[in-house]
């Protein structure tokens, strides 16, 4: 019963909760920079590759996984780092005149066994068009380490041959030889130079950082000598870009340091992001929501900065790390604390389609060999042993928790329409298909929201159903509801930390012939260090200005937590008024806070030449980029909100604590805590009805259960207008 009363939350009338709005127009397509569709190879992938063993080697259920998954749930193929490496491992030989070197004519007779069996994969070819191919720190990294043939890559280190040459020219002839014919497997479009370098060799080793990058730019030469620019070459891939830490100096030391030695070299940046979800006994360490923006935002405008132009970001891994879940069997439970943080960072993707060329997650297929020395499973698999669920039996594999997440996202497809939440923290997008409209929303806080969709444009296109899938969590066991109406909903209701997909059909298709042309301008200066009481002045020209549009001037900042994260912000002379919120959390459990200010700006402010200044009244930190968000229209859009304000039930930033229990109660009172007094408490039924309220109560209060009837009720707290909504359960 629990899961239909959580349906029904759908049918409460708008009235009730009108804080969070999204405004969508049907009719207007919105370009990012030229990009203007959901380009699924490039979002909806798995870490795996075409040829990969753990597709077939074991029984299954579904029987044939790798079809499941890539054609039946519209997946594609990631990234690869293990059929390169075990070549080098256990089946190249080392060249008997060249010592260090492998032997190249012994590696290409190995090459035509292995093009010859791609028929048997070929029906998969179209799901492997722009798969990234990578090399992991060892065999690749030249350290003296054997390979099981007895020969190790040279670890020569002088002018004619500058450390990585042979592992350079071993990387270069694999690819031209293992992807040889242009009409048989494609060749990879994506190559990492080495994963997770740094952490590996600098963090817990001694090795000089600007060796690995002087790495990087001798094994990217050598790969262009033998294939040109066949194949785009990035670096560093990350673990961990803590770019705030140490007052930046991570920064200064990294990133800034790979950037300016290895820039021209580089195609692409390559980082891998994940959300602390429970680290330290319950911390949470998060990235999603401002500190993803903050990151990504500091490494597009130091590259326009250094080499006049944004080199785009491979993901090459993200989502979630549960550190006190190591050394534990699979639960459900875990799955979701390492998923949940997935569609959140996804949707931070999606909306700079310009500066990302691959996201793929870190899921990996059974990862039987990350087994631990107590023999607990690999977190991150997307498969398990069926008798890992308690109760279950067999030793077949079948699909782990995450295939929820690929059943949410697994037809959403087409032209990005115009789109806009009032709520930060509120992630929305939306996709036009013929007529099917595909509304994302993602709730980065952690407790149920409601919302309003104002779809625009219905009038002379009528909605015939709508299909609503809801991805969230029960007691952190992931769930999935799946239900069609005929009637468009007035409000909808996001889980905690959950994800919403409303599929509306509309009864002929949508003609788009409005448009929303987005660019993405930086400052002329970027990563500035605080000073109390003195304006920073950035400049952004070039600017160009339409007679309609929209923008939002975009600010990083770190700091303390002690900080200030509300300067006093101006744009041509002219004070802003903003919204005293960012994406996501406090980020209360790291050292120190990175995130993004997203200001709105009064379109009629703009002018070619831009000219900001910003100002804190405490002192420390540093604003680490500035840049504006211009939306030009073809013709007018009316929004339905103020964009300055923020919604009722965030105004002054974040949420009141609440807590309610038991729930579900089992016809027994309910206790109520919540950080601060309310002013009032009402509890409605499921359709409406006002059946409770408590005038001034005190932070602890009681409600008796015999005043309520079986079913879902609405528990809504006014904290001096700001209004709070939660679910109670009556069983």
């Amino acid at each position: 019963m629990k899961r239909i009363y959580l349906l029904l939350i759908f049918l409460i009338p708008a009235s009730l909760f009108a804080q969070n709005i999204i405004d969508v127009n049907i009719d207007v397509k919105h370009s990012i920079q030229g990009f203007d569709s959901l380009d699924r190879d490039k979002y909806m992938t798995i870490h795996a590759g075409l040829r990969e063993g753990d597709w077939d080697n074991a029984t299954s259920d579904p029987s044939d996984i790798r079809n499941d998954l890539l054609n039946n749930k519209n997946v594609y193929l990631g990234r690869d780092t293990g059929h390169i490496s075990w070549i080098l491992r256990g089946v190249a030989e080392e060249d008997k005149n060249r010592p260090g070197f492998a032997d190249l004519t012994y590696l290409a007779e190995q090459a035509v066994s292995y093009r010859s069996l791609y028929s048997n994969y070929k029906k998969f070819g179209h799901r492997n068009k722009s798969w990234v191919l990578g090399a992991q720190l060892h065999p690749f990294w030249p350290d003296g380490q054997k390979t099981s043939k007895g020969w190790a890559l040279s670890t020569t280190d002088t002018e004619d041959e500058p450390l990585g040459t042979a592992t350079g020219e071993y990387i270069a002839h694999y690819i031209k030889e293992f992807y040889k014919d242009e009409n048989e497997e494609e060749a990879p479009k994506y190559f990492e130079v080495i994963n997770e370098p740094v952490w590996h060799l600098v963090d817990y080793g001694s090795t000089d950082i600007k060796k690995i990058f002087e790495f990087h730019n001798t094994v990217a030469r050598e790969i262009r000598k033998v294939n040109g620019d066949k194949i785009q070459i990035g670096g560093y891939t990350t673990a961990f870009p803590n770019f705030e830490e140490q007052n930046f100096k991570r920064w200064e030391d990294r990133w800034n340091t790979f950037m300016d030695m290895c820039g021209e070299e580089m195609d692409f940046w390559s980082i891998h992001i994940y959300d602390f979800s429970s680290i330290g006994g319950g911390q949470e360490k998060l990235r999603k929501g401002s500190n993803l923006e903050a990151t990504m935002d500091m490494m597009e405008h130091a590259s326009w900065n250094k080499f006049d132009e944004v080199k785009p970001v491979m993901i090459s891994e993200y989502g979630g790390q549960a550190h006190d879940f190591f050394h534990q069997p699979w639960t459900p439970e875990r799955d979701w604390y390492l998923m949940r943080s997935m569609s959140s960072q996804t949707m931070s993707f999606l909306d700079r389609p310009q500066a990302i060329n691959k996201i793929i997650p870190f899921w990996v297929l059974k990862a039987e060999w990350g087994r631990d020395s107590q023999g607990y499973p690999y977190l991150h698999r997307l498969l398990r042993q069926n008798d890992e669920l308690e109760g279950s039996t067999g030793k077949h594999w079948v699909y782990g928790e995450v295939i929820k997440y690929y059943d949410l996202w697994k037809d959403v497809q087409g032209t990005r329409v115009d789109h806009l939440s009032n709520n930060l923290d509120i992630q929305t997008d939306a996709y036009l298909d013929g007529n099917v409209l595909y509304l994302i929303i993602n709730n980065l806080n952690q407790q149920d929201e409601t919302i309003q969709p104002n779809i625009i444009g219905t009038e002379n296109h009528p909605i015939s159903s709508v299909e609503i899938r809801h991805l969230y969590a029960i007691n952190d066991i992931p769930q999935i509801d799946n239900r069609k109406v005929t009637e468009a909903p007035e409000t909808v209701t996001v889980g905690s930390e959950g994800t919403l997909i409303l599929a509306y059909t509309f009864q002929d298709e949508v003609s788009i012939d409005q448009t929303s042309i987005e660019s993405k301008y930086y400052a002329t200066t970027y990563y500035q260090e605080i000073s109390a009481g003195t304006p920073l002045n950035f400049s952004i020209p070039n600017v160009e200005v339409e007679e309609e549009g929209e923008a939002v001037l975009r600010i990083g900042i770190g700091r303390d937590h002690e900080k200030s994260l509300f300067p006093k912000i101006k744009i041509n002379g002219t004070e802003l008024n903003y919204p005293n919120n960012y994406r996501g959390d406090d980020q209360k459990d790291k050292d120190r806070f990175f995130g993004v200010l997203e200001v709105p700006v009064p379109y009629e402010l703009l002018e070619a030449n831009n000219e900001v200044s910003v100002e804190f009244s405490d002192q420390s930190g540093h604003i680490s980029s500035v840049s504006l968000r211009v939306y030009n229209f073809s013709r007018a859009i009316e929004r339905s909100f103020d964009k300055t304000e923020p919604p009722t039930s965030i105004q002054g930033g974040k949420k009141t604590s609440i807590k309610i229990y038991p729930n579900p109660s089992q016809g027994k009172g309910i206790n109520i805590h919540t950080s601060q007094a309310a002013t009032e408490i009402k509890v409605f039924d499921i359709i409406g009805n006002l059946v409770y309220k408590v005038d001034q109560p005190n932070q602890e209060i009681y409600l008796p259960s015999n005043v309520f009837k079986r079913g879902m009720h609405l528990v809504q707290f006014n904290f001096d207008g700001v209004y709070q909504t939660k679910k109670l359960l009556i069983n």
